[in-house]
């Protein structure tokens, strides 16, 4: 059974580390541009201020020195921006606004900067279980099989650490084989109906025998 967990949290930690790339990748080439989007509109505004001398080609201008000191300010007042926005936003529910509207801008503005978040949220997304915590991760998670319905707040009289029962649970729902859902009765976790396949594999339920110690007839 380890050996289908180990598998399953290479395959997610290689997804994690992929993903954390190309928003490295992304966040370089978003910055790229919102740098060349300020120098231009900088240098177009003191060419307007400068005179026609300047389009004509009659005086070099090069980039002032102080741009590159106000572009790192204003890199930084968006990502301060961008994580209030991400602090205040992080459990509110998908919002019904149009697709198109005003706040079209402040997320293209942003976007730089969730990139450069996102690195660091695909990383933290990366799942560390040692071996113990593996085992344990499994036992929770055929304890949640074999209730079907297994309230939240019922975990902790099985699994007493409470640091490993929380990560252990987070390791679960990363990897996809449970499902955390809110029901009249409370938070309840349930075994993901997609992983169905998966978790027979790595849970083999026995065949079912006669008292006499022989299969039934249909499994003859």
């Amino acid at each position: 059974m380890k050996r289908g967990i180990r598998q399953r949290m290479a395959s997610h930690n290689r997804h994690a580390w992929i993903l954390a790339a190309c928003s490295l990748f992304g966040a370089w080439i978003a910055w790229t541009v919102a740098y060349a989007l300020v120098v231009g509109v900088s240098m177009g505004f003191l060419t307007v201020i400068h005179g026609q001398e300047v389009v004509a080609g009659e005086r070099l201008m090069s980039i002032p020195s102080w741009l590159q000191t106000a572009f790192l300010l204003l890199a930084l007042a968006g990502l301060v921006w961008a994580a209030v926005d991400e602090r205040r936003t992080r459990y509110q529910p998908v919002s019904d606004r149009p697709l198109i509207g005003w706040h079209l801008l402040a997320d293209i503005l942003l976007l730089p900067a969730r990139l450069t978040f996102g690195v660091g949220h695909q990383l933290a997304g990366t799942i560390r279980l040692s071996d113990r915590e593996q085992a344990g991760a499994l036992e929770l998670l055929g304890h949640i099989r074999a209730e079907k319905r297994c309230p939240a707040t019922s975990l902790g009289a099985y699994f007493p650490d409470q640091r490993a029962l929380r990560r252990e649970l987070a390791a679960l729902q990363a990897l996809g084989w449970i499902d955390l859902l809110r029901t009249e009765d409370g938070w309840i976790y349930i075994e993901r109906s997609s992983a169905a396949d998966e978790l027979r594999e790595i849970f083999p339920e026995e065949e079912p025998v006669s008292p006499d110690g022989r299969l039934p007839p249909e499994r003859v």
